[in-house]
């Protein structure tokens, strides 16, 4: 997987930039095949390390906030859990061991203790999306519980993401007052989504650091 990430990156990087995947999808217009489709970029995309946020952001110019965040909300879903697969059943203890050999060894430890509360926080922290899927896999926790703490954890940033880029795209498109109203509601909610995300980074910090 880290191979395809590195050749997906090099070769893909510019495909994966939200321009692009937004003409893109654009072209499709409102067709039956404009979200296999996206799920599809979405998959390629990720597992490249593109961070997950520029297809929450895509969704939410193409389709605006709703249907967006719950497309891209579903194809998050349905991603996290084919990751978890790999780590779980393909590669969990070498990627077990690469984690530990880096430092980062209390994801897993984090995430097979905690469960869904754990999941749902992690999900939080600015960690690249296949890692924490793939910490999950490789982590004993039982597949319930992050399923659960998955879903409940992608929620707000599918939300919030694809509130504030379908109230710029509005913007944009002359809904002026509206998106304004929108975009600073949804601003102030990022700003409580990332001070929610260093409480969690500190709370784990403070595990780690006592072992």
């Amino acid at each position: 997987m880290i191979t395809f990430a590195v050749i997906g990156k090099t070769v893909l990087g510019e495909r994966f930039e939200a321009a692009h995947l937004i003409a893109t999808l654009r072209e499709f217009g409102s067709t039956a095949g404009a979200i296999p489709l996206f799920l599809l970029i979405f998959g390629i995309a990720t597992t490249a390390f593109t961070p997950a946020v520029v297809m929450f952001v895509t969704a939410g110019v193409v389709w605006g906030f709703w249907p967006g965040w719950l497309i891209v909300w579903v194809a998050a879903n349905i991603w996290a859990n084919v990751h978890f697969a790999v780590g779980r059943w393909a590669a969990g203890d070498l990627f077990r061991t690469a984690l530990e050999r880096r430092g980062a060894g209390w994801l897993v430890k984090e995430l097979s203790q905690g469960g869904v509360w754990s999941t749902l926080l992690v999900r939080q922290l600015p960690i690249p999306f296949p890692l924490t899927n793939l910490a999950a896999g490789a982590s004993p926790m039982p597949f319930r519980q992050w399923f659960v703490g998955n879903a409940l954890g992608l929620l707000p940033g599918a939300m919030i993401y694809t509130a504030l880029a379908s109230a710029i795209a509005d913007g944009a498109t002359g809904a002026r007052e509206r998106a304004l109203v929108r975009a600073l509601t949804v601003s102030a909610m990022v700003v409580v989504l990332s001070l929610a995300s260093r409480w969690a980074q500190k709370r784990f910090s403070a595990r780690v650091a006592r072992g």
